[in-house]
């Protein structure tokens, strides 16, 4: 590494930032104050249900799967088979013949 005024700066920011990082871990608490469960799967069966919010709640998944992702050939293939000179370009017209007959 070189010794520009960037480095340096860098290195001073890093050391001033160290102490208070260190003091702050050594600040914590001890161990966590008890609660309403044990360290048992037991207890954690027995003492817990679920939230009717949670019940109710949906999971929603979105794909990006279409005609697109049929040529498997990157990502973007719908927008770049159109420029000329695009490996995805050359691909398409390879494979599936001119973006105005086929595209």
């Amino acid at each position: 590494m070189s010794s520009t005024r960037r480095n340096l700066l860098k290195a001073g920011l890093a050391a001033s930032a160290l102490p208070s990082a260190v003091a702050g871990c050594a600040t914590t608490g001890g161990a966590a104050g008890s609660g309403p469960f044990k360290a048992t799967w037991a207890s954690l069966i027995a003492g817990y249900s679920t939230p009717d919010w949670f019940r109710d709640a949906k999971l929603g998944l979105w794909a990006h799967w279409g005609p697109q992702c049929v040529p498997e050939f990157g990502d973007w293939y719908g927008r770049q088979m159109y420029i000329q000179g695009n490996p995805y370009y050359d691909h398409h017209l390879a494979n599936y013949g001119h973006p105005s007959e086929t595209g």
